[in-house]
């Protein structure tokens, strides 16, 4: 049996280290004013992070745009790449067709490149196409981890309240609360600025002590683990999170699709969404659950309402399994023939 005596010292070291481990993050305020930079402006999308030295904004795509004036505008991200030939587009209608593509996007790029490059650009295209997979329109977390949230920094200005404030209801209320006090009472955000990039140069030095050795060290382990050096993939990235999102009524209002469709009809832009086909199975599309047809055909209804054309490649007998290459990607020889495929399919819709 514990004695009394040992029961109450364990609950006090307990307790002591409870405390130490709340205590000690204190510590990084001491540090931050030995080690930390010039202070930083609040971000643009305070309800998904704090301080962060943000990339600029690019003006040249509008330039760009201007001078073009393109009828057609592709957006979207490698599923829009590895399909559309805007080249073929542009001779097929025998309009100018300019791409906006981003890999590893998501949703809110796609708003905000709509909304800060082409709209912003003055010019007036008849058809912006925006390709997505299942349920990424009403997804705005998809892609904005730490990790892509340079890309949304190259089409996002100083302010983007409408996007935040889409950001915030999907993540909700209680996650921004304690991410802010967190952030207050540790002044982790300005410790993580300069702590992260320290680091790799510090396990560097572990390794290789010399210095002119380090450098090419780091080069070669970044080459290495480069994006192209990665083996080819069957399974797509998405697929086990579709059922969980597949839920239009809850998601839509948390989302930029609103905002889309608003500020194009309001530039008189009419937009085309196209669903891309995932990766068949056994040459034949993948089955999808009740849930995910339920959600499409909400989906469908809800752009058609608001002045847009909704296009589903799911089924579409000219795209066999033969035109896929990795995952739900594209082999590079079948875009024209997507493209004209797809031109045949929305002609009278787009003309």
């Amino acid at each position: 049996m514990i004695s009394p005596d040992r029961s109450r010292i364990g609950v006090a070291q307990l307790c002591a280290l409870i405390a130490l481990m709340l205590l000690v993050p204190f510590g990084l305020r001491a540090l931050n004013a030995r080690f930390a930079g010039a202070s930083l402006p609040a971000s643009y999308l305070p309800a998904l992070e704090g301080l962060r030295q943000r990339g600029p904004f690019e003006r040249e795509p509008i330039e760009q745009l201007a001078a073009l004036k393109p009828a057609y505008v592709v957006i979207g991200d490698s599923m829009a790449g590895t399909r559309m030939h805007t080249t073929r587009l542009a001779e097929l209608t025998g309009r100018p067709a300019a791409p906006i593509l981003q890999a590893g996007s998501g949703s809110a790029y796609w708003y905000l490149a709509l909304k800060n490059w082409v709209i912003a650009s003055g010019t007036r295209p008849r058809v912006v196409f925006i390709f997505f997979r299942d349920t990424n329109l009403t997804d705005v977390m998809f892609r904005l981890d730490e990790g892509f949230r340079w890309n949304i920094d190259r089409v996002a200005r100083d302010e983007e309240l409408e996007v935040n404030a889409a950001i915030a209801a999907r993540a909700g209320a209680l996650r921004q609360r304690v991410r802010t006090g967190f952030d207050r009472a540790y002044a982790a955000d300005a410790a993580r600025l300069w702590l992260l990039p320290a680091l790799p140069d510090h396990l560097a030095r572990a390794v290789v002590p010399s210095r002119r050795r380090r450098t090419g060290f780091i080069r070669d382990m970044n080459a290495r683990f480069d994006f192209l050096h990665m083996r080819p993939f069957e399974a797509a990235d998405l697929a086990e999170a579709v059922d969980r999102e597949a839920d239009f009524d809850r998601y839509v209002d948390r989302s930029v699709l609103p905002l889309m469709l608003r500020d194009a009809q309001a530039a008189g832009i009419t937009l085309c969404f196209v669903r891309v086909q995932r990766r068949p199975i056994g040459n034949r599309p993948p089955e999808q659950s009740r849930a995910l047809r339920n959600y499409i055909g909400a989906l469908r209804a809800y752009i058609e309402s608001r002045g847009g054309i909704f296009h589903d490649d799911t089924g579409d007998p000219n795209l066999p399994f033969e035109m896929y290459e990795d995952g739900d990607h594209v082999n590079e020889a079948w875009r024209p023939r997507y493209t004209e495929n797809l031109y045949q399919r929305l002609r009278a819709r787009i003309q």
